[in-house]
């Protein structure tokens, strides 16, 4: 049983190598490799083009505001205690920001910064209290805002971290471009790095009898050298990008603080561990699309049929929703992008709190153990109704 057992992983380290050779001989993969990684350095204008709002141009806004919100606040209601209550505390919120203003301007003293937006954090929610009479709609800050400026503010106190003004940097482009890939760009990269798994099985059947190994066997050996060079081009990528990224801007710090939702509410995270978390869940979900092509692969023998069946079961969701239909069973299958999970926009669009990343990583574990389980059932069932034909069925007896 020992020897067995030797000669199997010797068998398997054997077919792992062979793979591995086929697939480094795989020009169109490189290639295509190639394109995938230059992408994130050419994106980087664009994304520096954007119109993304510096800090300092939040505050500078949310400073002219106050000016409108005094010219309708009425006067009538000043007069009473609660109305006094709420212009002193306007009042106290316009000077908060003039000092958080003065702070990014100054850029040395991020401690003002950072008390005072805690405490303007306060006097915001004090208001919700009062009901924020008297204030115009338009200009009532949301509670969901409220509480990530708080995370945020928090974070920066605790780990006593200078404030980044600037969003244009290698710290904030990186996220940002994986993010960008994320998606339907991506599955469609993996599936093409993907498709052609089969190939040589279909086509040197008999070369590849000489490796008495299970199906699930090759199918994870398969997949595990296929996700490798996925891995290896989408981290190139990244990088590539990031330097690209500092060399017309900055590098900026990767210990900065980016928002994370979870379990209904949110929390502040180092960029280091959000890159690192969009990085699993990308590759947990290009290991399902590997193992699902295979699935379907094996069933339809076509490669095209494959993909598109498989690009089309995972675009139900975003389809549904375009018609505003939110169907829970489906929510499963909304992984395809884990950036609306990671910033909390899915969970608000299917209306479920517990939709975080745990849960997100959660399906992904269950969904690629579950086509693992059908690829060996499957494979069970053929074995079974092969073994189990009449010779002169099968073509070994009569004439």
């Amino acid at each position: 049983m020992v020897k067995r057992t030797g000669k199997d992983r010797r068998m398997l380290w054997k077919y792992f190598r062979f793979e591995l050779k086929l697939l480094i001989r795989n020009k169109f993969n490189w290639l295509l490799g190639l394109a995938f990684i230059l992408f994130f350095p050419l994106y980087f204008p664009h994304y520096a083009d954007s119109d993304m709002e510096s800090i300092q141009s939040i505050k500078n806004a949310e400073s002219g505001h106050y000016i409108s919100i005094f010219n309708v606040f009425p006067e009538e209601l000043r007069e009473t205690t609660k109305g006094e209550e709420i212009y002193n505390n306007l009042i106290e919120q316009a000077s908060l920001i003039n000092k958080q203003r003065y702070s990014l301007w100054k850029r040395d003293n991020f401690d003002v910064y950072i008390e005072s937006g805690l405490k303007l954090n306060e006097l915001r929610l004090r208001l919700y209290e009062l009901d924020n009479e008297g204030v115009h709609p338009d200009y009532i800050v949301p509670k969901e805002e409220i509480q990530k400026e708080d995370a945020l503010l928090h974070y920066y106190k605790k780990h006593k971290l200078p404030v980044e003004p600037d969003l244009i940097t290698a710290s904030h482009y990186m996220p940002a471009s994986l993010e960008y890939v994320n998606g339907l760009m991506f599955m469609l990269f993996v599936l093409f790095i993907g498709s052609t798994m089969l190939t040589h099985d279909h086509q040197k059947r008999t070369v590849m009898s000489i490796f008495p190994i299970s199906f699930v066997q090759k199918a994870i050996v398969k997949t595990g050298i296929h996700l490798g060079q996925i891995m290896v081009f989408l981290v190139l990528g990244v990088a590539l990008g990031g330097v690209a990224a500092s060399r017309e801007a900055a590098w900026g710090n990767f210990n900065s603080p980016m928002l994370l939702y979870q379990q209904g509410g949110v929390i502040a995270i180092s960029t280091t561990r959000y890159i690192l978390y969009m990085l699993i869940a990308m590759a947990l979900f290009a290991s399902l699309l590997l193992l699902a092509f295979i699935l379907v692969n094996t069933l339809t023998k076509n490669l095209y049929a494959s993909v598109l069946m498989i690009v089309l079961i995972f675009l139900i969701p975003t389809v549904l929703n375009f018609t505003g239909l939110h169907i829970g069973l489906l929510q499963p299958l909304s992984i395809i992008d884990i950036g609306p999970i990671l910033n909390g926009d899915a969970a608000s669009l299917y209306g479920n709190d517990a939709l975080d990343y745990k849960l997100a990583a959660f399906w992904l574990l269950v969904m690629n153990a579950g086509i693992l389980g059908a690829l060996f059932v499957g494979n069970k069932v053929k074995y079974r109704q092969r073994n189990a034909t009449p010779a002169f069925e099968a073509g070994k007896g009569g004439e």
